[in-house]
């Protein structure tokens, strides 16, 4: 069956010019200032970790250590992509030393945005890293709970830096000891040293000390 032809038939359409492909490396995002970074605000980071503590006691129907442990477990996961994404263009370190500093200095100023303030060692697998100013407890008080609050950071700090080690090729265990805060210091101490450990964060308070088991 044959129909007619339209009488007001739109003329045919000139041929597209062939494009150009170009290669995905040929490709570079033009360099940024660091005035036009984007940066989030230490208030939503507070509120970030605030929240996650309550889920994480919500989790485990308000146990407090089990709920520690959990905050531990989430801060290793979160260290090793860290890690993973940090130390992507560096030689890898084969030094344990070497990685502890890249831990006190590149890795804190990221995570932390500042580095340590004093890192001690007795050259033979404990590292004793002191933080006078933890940003992360600087709106800490020392009352009773706010100290539970900072138990429970710094269980996801000594989480974070342990997965960073991990991925590093530092198997150890982290402690963290909260002195007045917002000063603290954290313990790092090779697994080769203590064998058979199976603790993998502990946090002190004024001579209290909180074991999270594995």
């Amino acid at each position: 069956l044959l129909y007619p032809a339209m009488e007001d038939e739109p003329p045919p359409m000139e041929p597209m010019p062939a494009t150009k492909m170009v290669a995905k490396a040929d490709v570079q995002d033009p360099p940024r200032k660091a005035s036009q970074r984007k940066e989030v605000a230490d208030s939503t980071f507070q509120f970030l970790h605030f929240e996650i503590w309550e889920y994480c006691r919500r989790a485990c129907k308000g146990n407090t250590l089990k709920a520690i442990a959990k905050m531990d477990e989430m801060g290793v996961q979160v260290g090793a992509r860290l890690a993973e994404r940090y130390t992507s263009v560096l030689v890898r370190l084969s030094q344990q030393l070497d990685t502890i500093k890249f831990i006190c200095k590149e890795f804190w100023i990221s995570i932390f945005k500042k580095q340590a303030d004093k890192l001690q060692t007795n050259y033979l697998g404990i590292y004793v890293v002191h933080d006078y100013k933890f940003p992360w407890f600087t709106r800490l008080s020392n009352t009773k709970d706010e100290v539970k609050e900072a138990q429970a950071l710094a269980a996801l700090a000594t989480g974070i830096i342990k997965g960073a080690l991990e991925n590093m090729g530092v198997k150890a265990r982290v402690t963290c000891e909260l002195m007045a805060l917002p000063r603290c210091q954290f313990t790092i101490v090779d697994k080769k040293t203590l064998p058979g450990t199976g603790v993998s964060a502990t946090v002190k308070t004024q001579g209290a000390t909180t074991s999270n088991p594995k």
